[in-house]
This record gives structure tokens, sequence and C-alpha cells, in this order.
């Protein structure tokens, strides 16, 4: 129920707008709730939620169902930003994957091997273009 009074017929319907729209909440047999805003008992908008895809049932969707061609959806610059950039809930994703100790160790001093490899390698070169230039 959405703040409506609940009568004999179900919850009372919600004004939205100057009052010519009304939001009707609605429940299905297996207990999920939805929204029907409607205009005179023409249906214009079904708004209703789909279950999320994280681990344990995520953040739930927000479906936007319109049924005529006057309805518009409007997105803010910024809420379109902030959706991009959020992080995809991608089951079985690299970034859920744990990297084991042991290859952790194994990379950190690989990575030291090249540094001093590097370090070496330089001070020859320099060594050389030395022994060149002072000759």
């Amino acid at each position: 129920m959405l703040g409506g009074v609940q009568d004999d017929q179900g919850p009372s319907p919600l004004p939205v707008g100057r009052g010519a729209l009304e939001a009707q909440p609605m429940t299905s047999g297996s207990g999920d709730h939805a929204v029907l805003v409607r205009q005179a008992e023409t249906p214009r908008v079904l708004l209703l939620a789909e279950p999320g895809a994280g681990p344990q049932g995520g953040r739930e969707r927000v479906v936007v169902m319109p049924f005529d061609e006057d309805v518009e959806t409007r997105v803010d610059g910024d809420a379109l930003a902030t959706w991009i950039a959020a992080p995809y809930d991608v089951p079985g994703s690299a970034s859920d994957a744990r990297v084991p100790a042991w290859a952790s160790a194994f990379g950190f001093v690989l990575i030291i091997v090249v540094v001093v490899l590097t370090v070496i390698g330089g001070a020859v070169v320099f060594g050389w273009l030395l022994d060149v230039v002072a000759a």
C-alpha cells in the first residue's frame, strides 16, 4: 500500500500532478508490487521493480513502461553520468577473483629483478658512454 486508504476494492489511488492523473498501487498474485499511473481509466505508465543481480539479490532495478506516446522519459545529465560510471554487477567478474599469496610474492620478486637489472644495465651503458667520450 502506498499511502492510500485500504478499502474493499484495494488501496485508493493517489493524485499525480494537478489531479488529472492518479497512481494506483497494484499487487500481483506472487506478492510483487507496482504502480499504475492512469488518466480517466486509461493506463499511461507502469512502474515496477526487477530483482537485482548482486550476490544477495542486490539493489532492485526500477522499470518504467510507458503505454502511450505522450509519456516523456527525462534523464538528468548528472544522473546519466553517475549511471555510466557505476560498476556493473557481472557475476563471476575479474574483480571478484582473489589472487593467491604465492602469485603476489612471485610477481613482486619479478618486479624487483627487473628494476635491479634496469639499474645495472643503465650503469653499464653510461660507463661505456663515459669511456667513449673520454677517449
